[in-house]
């Protein structure tokens, strides 16, 4: 979610009129709408990533920056993640997948390796394809770009299987 991060207001000062944040946190949604009350074009809302309650094709693009963490912070083993965590962030990347428009793209900023996350994004039944970029100069973190509509190159979809 969205939480108490400025992100959405610094993509509104940057261009994008056009943001929809949403937080399973009524308390943050509110905080934020008053905050940022004088953005008529930043939206707020108040939803489980798990059920998003947007119609099949509504995004450009979906960016997450640490949320889907939260599905995998509870597990002992990056290397061997539970069924339930997996179906979890399995039933998130498809619901941001339906919501992506075609060309569409899901930005995933995290600290997760690639050789943690890319399983989980690489799976055909997502209709997306998948790059990412190691970012910072010490302590590193991913961008994970996947653009819907675009086939997973066969190394990435071998990691999905």
């Amino acid at each position: 979610g969205c939480g108490t991060s400025a992100l959405s207001y610094d993509l509104h000062e940057l261009g994008y009129r056009d943001v929809t944040s949403i937080d399973f946190s009524p308390a943050c949604v509110e905080a934020m709408r008053a905050r940022y009350a004088r953005c008529p074009r930043l939206r707020w809302a108040v939803m489980d990533m798990r059920a998003l309650a947007f119609p099949d094709a509504a995004f450009d693009v979906v960016l997450e920056k640490g949320t889907l963490d939260v599905l995998l912070v509870e597990e002992t083993d990056p290397w061997r993640v539970s069924p339930r965590a997996a179906a979890a962030m399995h039933r998130v990347l498809a619901e941001v997948s339906r919501v992506l428009r075609p060309g569409g793209r899901f930005l995933s900023i995290t600290f997760a390796q690639p050789h943690f996350r890319k399983p989980h994004y690489a799976q055909e039944a997502f209709g997306w394809s998948l790059r990412h970029a190691a970012c910072g100069d010490t302590f590193h973190y991913f961008l994970y770009v996947m653009c819907k509509g675009q086939p997973l190159a066969a190394s990435d979809l071998a990691l999905g299987r």
